[in-house]
């Protein structure tokens, strides 16, 4: 994607990343996977958000996750307050309900679906009737 980019392993280290990119209109920080039942791996990543002083925290989860994962998955990622979802791989199914599934479970609003791998063309702002389609209209992606 051509983008600077900076790896984070402390929170010093965390802290310093913010600081060099204190004039950029975005920074995004991707965690490594991490499993949602690794309590002390969660709280880590909490630690370091922290650092960050995020303005907003999304859970991003695959689109093709299995409906009996997502509870638990919604449930350990609890702790880090994120407050919107990105749903991702959407092009490897043909089932979406999970979509609405997680916002049900998670009380939280889905913002974006991706599509594919062509970042930032794949990325779907998640409109009402976009989601719509999706669940009821048999519509595929």
């Amino acid at each position: 994607m051509d983008i600077d980019f900076k790896v984070v392993l402390n929170n010093k280290e965390m802290v310093e990343a913010v600081q060099a990119m204190k004039d950029l209109d975005v920074i995004l920080i991707d965690s490594t996977g991490r499993s949602s039942k690794n309590i002390m791996q969660i709280k880590e990543l909490k630690n370091l958000i922290g650092k960050a002083e995020v303005d907003s925290t999304y859970l991003v989860i695959s689109g093709t996750t299995k409906n009996k994962d997502l509870k638990n998955i919604i449930e350990g990622y609890k702790g880090l307050e994120y407050n919107k979802i990105i749903i991702t791989k959407l092009d490897e199914t043909t089932s979406y309900g999970n979509i609405y599934n997680l916002q049900k479970l998670s009380g939280k609003p889905i913002r974006y679906l991706t599509v594919g791998q062509n970042v930032p063309d794949d990325i779907i702002d998640a409109k009402k009737e976009k989601v719509l389609d999706l669940l009821f209209l048999e519509e595929g992606i």
